[in-house]
């Protein structure tokens, strides 16, 4: 087996500043962004203009008491979306003092809780980059990331050590769940209805409000009440609902739902029930898993965890409770086991394995009828559907999640010394060929944010496996690359779901971006930029900072970039500033940042921001020298010397909920 650790390093522990990087932020946002250079600027004071650090500190100290957070929808499946929001610059800022102030009591009040799956024990002290051998990945672009593992921002995965796992389906394939099974005879599952949404941030004070807990002179209700005024102040002064996607919202949940746990087994013990005998329950952020002897134990455990929810006015959604008898095993879990062996059998007719120095490696064989062998597998995988009564949704994450494994695991056997790889360049091709068409096919039928990911780090290991050991044969997989991605994209925008869910298709925006190192100097690609960016009235931030990316400043894109950039200025005009409002602050901060802008525009507008942040005007000149210091840096995305495939690694890592 691949050995899994390449490097090993320790985490600051006062650096509090790094709860920007793990806990603020969504997952679904587009590869190029991140809070790196957030995190940068704010622990290393990079702006040493005047002019630029005070506009840069106006943004960062609330006008009011409260910012709002930019809100915005992501596909979820075919009837919905997910309401996900960004928060303001500056109550990311707070919850980074917040955790410094009382990250020690965050973990005493989540711990009350056994039967969490998921809730933070203490800060983190160290972390692990997962991968191949050598820290000098030859396919990684080794000018772009000079950072030491000692000062990454990138690799941190959480700010916090949790107990037990990181998502659900790691509990499913655990002993813990075989032990359950062994144990107990019935199997239920609950559903929290809408629970971000539906949490009353009042209801903090009152699961910690009996505790008689103080650290550093600090009560539990001043803990409580804080915790409270910052989940307010970061979504527009609301207290019903909080945030959905930042980690501290999860973080904020998990010490109402420890409550509501230790109340379910409590309401339990007095009726006789008891804990890890007659019953078992595990939770994983809202989703329980109940085990029992019995039915009437099991309803009973229910109308526990129902009573409990009600208290902190959180509810069931009863549509969603599934109950079975031992074997316990889902119709999901059904699925995704036949999917497995189907892919299992066809990676067999394609890939060997050997180990080199008990080092496993995956090389290609010899394939004869490429397209016969993908058209069995689609085959397979709908008869797979067909039988559970299932649809795409439920298994498409999974295959392009596993193809993309097999092509890097393909690209690291180029990195064992002993590994000899004459003979084997026609089998190359056909693979990555064979392979990314895999990809592309499962992908185009259920586009996610996650899978982007996967699609777009399996395209980017193949073309610079290519690139470093077949340069030859490189046009001929980006030629098919680019079609298939035009097609993609082309078959999404075909699709009204976007614009009847008014979601940001991040999930295109993602598989985009490797094109501007696939494809850079690709007229279809630039053509077909510039059918993208005709809806440009609709864009946001996301789009507006993607498609500024993609386009580079080149001439022949002058039209769409100055577009761009008045979209970008219209949001920040018509909003409330970017001292209240989210989007407002992450454009202004990224836009005065990016070079493909011209300079006296930049410096225009940064006087205009400067007004709405009540700073005075300053003279053209100092205006000029402000933004060339803001552009040294960068804020949220990195406009040059970007290397995807390390953000799409980072993003692996982080990778939460």
């Amino acid at each position: 087996m691949r050995k899994k650790i390449i490097a090993k390093g320790n985490i600051r522990r006062g650096d509090f500043m790094r709860v920007v990087v793990t806990d603020t932020l969504p997952e679904e946002v587009p590869i190029i962004f991140s809070n790196d250079g957030f995190y940068l600027n704010l622990s290393k004071a990079l702006i040493q203009n005047s002019d630029a650090s005070s506009f840069v500190k106006k943004i960062l100290t609330p006008e009011k008491t409260y910012t709002k957070p930019y809100r915005y929808n992501v596909i979820r499946d075919n009837f919905s979306a997910r309401g996900l929001s960004l928060i303001h610059p500056s109550a990311q800022y707070d919850a980074a003092k917040f955790y410094q102030k009382y990250d020690t009591l965050i973990c005493y009040f989540c711990s009350k809780s056994s039967a969490s799956l998921r809730s933070p024990r203490k800060v983190g002290t160290t972390f692990f980059v997962k991968g191949p051998n050598s820290t000098k990945n030859r396919f990684k672009a080794s000018p772009v990331d000079s950072v030491s593992i000692e000062s990454s921002v990138s690799n941190p995965a959480s700010y916090f050590s949790y107990n037990k796992i990181s998502r659900a389906h790691q509990f499913f394939d655990s002993n813990d769940y075989m032990h359950l099974e062994k144990k107990f005879h019935i199997f239920r599952s609950l559903d929290v209805s809408k629970c971000f949404n539906s949490i009353y941030t009042h209801t903090l004070y009152w699961a910690v409000d009996n505790v008689q807990a103080a650290k550093d002179n600090t009560s539990s209700a001043g803990f409580a009440n804080e915790f409270d005024r910052l989940m307010q102040s970061m979504n527009y002064n609301e207290t019903n609902g909080i945030c959905i996607g930042p980690e501290i919202s999860r973080v904020f949940a998990e010490i109402i739902f420890s409550e509501i746990d230790k109340r379910v087994i409590e309401y339990a013990s007095k009726r006789g029930i008891k804990y890890k005998d007659d019953f078992d329950f595990k939770r994983y952020v809202d989703d329980y898993y109940v085990f029992s002897h019995n039915e009437s134990i099991s309803d009973q455990i229910t109308a526990a965890i129902s009573l409990s929810l009600g208290q902190f006015n959180l509810h069931l959604n009863e549509n969603k409770t599934v109950t079975i008898s031992r074997p316990f095993s889902t119709k999901k879990s059904q699925v995704i086991s036949d999917t497995n062996d189907a892919l299992i059998f066809f990676f067999d007719k394609i890939i060997k394995s050997t180990k080199i120095d008990k080092v496993k490696i995956f090389t290609p064989k010899e394939i004869y009828h490429s397209d016969a062998l993908l058209r069995l597998l689609i085959k397979k995988i709908k008869a797979i559907c067909s039988l559970h009564s299932s649809h795409y949704e439920a298994i498409s994450d999974y295959i392009v999640s596993a193809l993309s494994k097999r092509v890097t695991d393909l690209c690291y056997a180029f990195e064992e010394p002993k590994f000899n790889n004459s003979g084997l360049e026609e089998n190359y091709i056909s693979i990555f060929l064979l392979l990314i068409e895999s990809i592309y096919f499962f992908y185009t039928v259920n586009p996610t944010v996650r899978a982007s990911l996967y699609v777009a780090r399996a395209i980017i290991m193949a073309t610079r496996c290519l690139k470093d050991h077949y340069p030859d044969r490189l046009p001929f997989l980006s030629e098919n690359i680019i079609r298939w991605t035009i097609e993609l994209t082309k078959s999404i925008s075909r699709d009204e779901r976007h614009k009847d869910l008014t979601a940001v298709p991040i999930e295109v925006l993602n598989i985009l971006l490797p094109m501007k190192e696939i494809a850079r100097q690709e007229n279809i690609i630039n053509n077909y930029l510039t059918k993208m960016c005709e809806d440009i009235d609709s864009f946001g931030y996301f789009e507006i900072v993607t498609f500024l990316f993609l386009l580079e400043g080149q001439k022949s894109h002058q039209i769409i970039i100055k577009k761009l950039f008045a979209k970008a200025k219209e949001i920040v005009n018509t909003g409330l500033g970017p001292r209240i409002d989210s989007q407002s602050a992450h454009l202004a901060l990224d836009l005065l940042a990016c070079p493909f802008l011209p300079l006296e525009k930049r410096a225009s507008w940064f006087n205009i921001l400067r007004s709405k942040c009540d700073l005075p005007k300053i003279s053209r000149e100092k205006a000029q020298a402000a933004v060339k210091q803001m552009a040294s840096t960068y804020w949220f995305v990195r406009w040059d010397r970007v290397d995807l495939l390390a953000l799409l690694r980072k993003k692996e890592l982080s990778a939460i909920y």
